[in-house]
């Protein structure tokens, strides 16, 4: 988890999982004891979803996203999600599983990520798309550094983060630019582990009124947006912006 134990957000998270999970006190004895079983499966307003975990990351990502509800995410409004450092595919997921009209497209630029994402969405294949890129402030080429988990793979080496990878990236702007489907309103979740704020300066949000809602894995990022808009923060360390 994010922060200690004895965080209220987790707490309130851990009466929600005996909702959320088929198992939870199997899902939860693994979450205290760094246990990795196979998958967990999770209810959603479309239905039960079985995951694939790849390693301990992955329990502690499912809790934040389907039990904390780091994302919280409505189901009366359809929507098209733009899931930059998509991971293995549990924020899509629960995006997708809000109704049957949401779609995404994910950016996930560590290949050791990829088996794991496509079979998460495998069940979604028709209403999203995964891009094997970095998304960084230009298009061309960078490099990024793994990390063993995939979690905490990062643009920028640090102690987790230390595999040199080539990869090709997009800009930021040309992401937002790119055609989504017509009649949905475009929401971005933003976790590209510290380079959040560095992707946020290269941006007027104000020439992308599709986008009207962020998601960002920072506390910082709305002080540098000019568009006007309201914040909130989630479970104390996700910016929720809505644009108006």
């Amino acid at each position: 988890m994010r922060s200690r134990i004895g965080n209220r957000y987790n707490w309130i998270g851990m009466v929600r999982a005996f909702w959320v999970v088929t198992s939870p006190i199997e899902f939860l004895m693994a979450l205290g004891l760094h246990r990795v079983p196979a998958t967990a499966t999770v209810r959603t307003p479309t239905g039960k979803v079985t995951l694939k975990l790849r390693n301990y990351e992955s329990v502690k990502t499912i809790f934040g996203v389907f039990c904390r509800d780091d994302y919280a995410t409505p189901a009366s409004q359809p929507a098209f999600f733009l899931d930059i450092g998509a991971n293995v595919g549990y924020a899509s997921v629960y995006f997708l599983t809000r109704n049957a009209a949401n779609r995404t497209r994910c950016y996930e630029p560590d290949e050791t990520n990829l088996e794991c994402l496509r079979e998460n969405l495998a069940p979604f294949a028709d209403r999203t798309e995964i891009v094997n890129r970095a998304v960084t402030p230009t298009t061309g080429e960078t490099v990024i550094y793994r990390a063993p988990d995939g979690k905490h793979s990062a643009l920028r080496p640090n102690e987790l983060a230390t595999l040199p990878q080539n990869i090709a990236t997009r800009a930021f702007d040309e992401v937002l630019a790119e055609p989504t489907p017509p009649g949905l309103p475009v929401v971005l979740k933003l976790d590209v582990e510290g380079v959040e704020e560095e992707l946020v300066k290269s941006v007027d949000f104000n020439t992308h009124p599709r986008l009207t809602r962020m998601l960002c894995e920072s506390l910082f990022c709305s002080a540098l947006i000019a568009r006007p808009h309201s914040r909130d923060i989630r479970n104390g360390y996700v910016e929720d912006l809505r644009f108006g």
